[in-house]
């Protein structure tokens, strides 16, 4: 017999199971005990006489249990703060004082606003799946995000949206439901278009497209689209996968990630640079000198610019796979730290060191003071099961 956790199609819980090597059939053994509990790690006594297992019960002490929004990590850098949001793919307003974030792509789907300092957050709108958000650095009241199913193939229609809302809003007490003007900047029939990265000036949009049958990068007019009146074109070409671009805070370059040094494999990915006109473009070798091992087994994504264009911020494996992936509940990927590197490959810094996907990371635009982050403290465990994103800023 082989006992194995798993989560079924369709499920919501993971469950441990038996499975007879004999008869090639599948024993349920939690699932008609807990059904509404999460259940891991499951091995033999010696003699196979018992099974144990490791249950999340989901419990805390008493009173209402409350997750933060924000909840800071200690950082290995002196001068840099780490804050991990309860959400995916954060995105600073101009000023810095807000966050837009994807709470999740399920039941909580949309997209939401929340204060700096963690203590009020907005609804902008919910029930649409919704995912990577680029607040335009020239317009505080509008925020670019992709509308569609998250991780699916070229001919999946996922399309760049554009919200715009009253800023205003955010500046009273209330906090509950913005109204916005959501336009769709794709064609529908373009496939699979996300990752919007809006650039300094808040007039052009890059970001990755199916539309050719290769996940590629594209810049287009940031108001009107490739609708009539906008403008689109084709910023990198080829049978391979470019994507989670970044615009640079100077406007110069455009980091991405991509598999094009080999195409054929679609499970690592380096982190590339171009210029927004086509020119200029590079890898940039972070695991090791070019045509290593190292190097051509590096899976580096969610990339992004410091304020001064110096550095990369960006989630890697160079630290290897620090537990099973069993062990670790509902996460994309078993693995993910954080590292910062100069863009010409040197100085590599690593930032976390867990066995949790750290992912989707943002770096605020300007110093925030040490005393900024103001929320309770009352966490439950289940806080550090999900994947997270990281927030990076530089101490005032």
């Amino acid at each position: 017999m082989i006992a194995i956790a798993t989560r079924r199609p369709g499920k919501r819980y993971r469950h441990i199971e038996i499975f007879d090597v004999g008869s090639h059939k599948f024993y349920s053994v939690t699932e008609l005990l807990n059904p509404t509990t999460h259940h891991y790690n499951p091995f033999f006594s010696p003699k196979s006489s018992f099974l144990s297992y490791h249950r999340f019960r989901g419990e805390s002490s008493s009173g209402d249990a409350t997750i933060p929004s924000l909840d800071p990590v200690i950082s290995p850098e002196k001068g840099l703060r780490m804050l991990r949001l309860n959400g995916s793919f954060p995105s600073f307003s101009p000023s810095g004082d807000f966050i837009a974030f994807n709470h999740d792509f399920n039941a909580n789907s949309g997209l939401k606003i929340i204060k700096s300092d963690g203590s009020k957050k907005w609804t902008l709108f919910k029930g649409r799946t919704a995912f990577c958000n680029s607040w335009s650095p020239a317009e505080p009241d509008v925020i670019f995000t992709s509308v569609g199913p998250v991780f699916d193939s070229v001919k999946a229609t996922v399309q760049i949206a554009r919200v715009s809302f009253n800023s205003l809003n955010l500046t009273n007490n209330d906090c509950g439901e913005i109204p916005v003007d959501i336009e769709v900047l794709t064609k529908e029939e373009t496939g699979n278009n996300a990752f919007p990265s809006c650039s300094p000036d808040g007039k052009h949009i890059v970001f990755r497209s199916g539309r050719s049958g290769h996940k590629n990068l594209y810049i287009m007019d940031a108001v009107k689209g490739e609708l009539e009146g906008g403008g689109i074109r084709q910023l990198t070409e080829g049978p391979w996968i470019d994507t989670m671009p970044s615009w640079s805070p100077d406007g110069k370059l455009i980091a991405f990630s991509s598999n094009r040094h080999n195409p054929d494999n679609v499970t690592c990915f380096s982190i590339y640079v171009i210029h927004p006109n086509g020119t200029g473009l590079r890898r940039i070798h972070v695991a090791g000198p070019e045509g290593s091992d190292e190097v051509d087994k590096e899976r580096l994504n969610h990339v992004c610019f410091s304020k001064d264009c110096e550095w990369l911020l960006f989630t890697g494996n160079l630290g290897g796979v620090t537990a099973e992936p069993v062990s670790l509940p509902n996460q994309y990927q078993p693995y993910g730290d954080l590292y910062l590197v100069k863009l010409d490959g040197s100085g590599l810094r690593r930032l976390t060191y867990n066995a949790y996907e750290n992912g989707t990371p943002a770096w605020h635009p300007s110093a925030m003071p040490m005393t900024a982050l103001d929320i309770e403290w009352n966490v439950i465990a289940a806080a550090s099961y999900n994947s997270k994103s990281m927030i990076v800023s530089p101490y005032e």
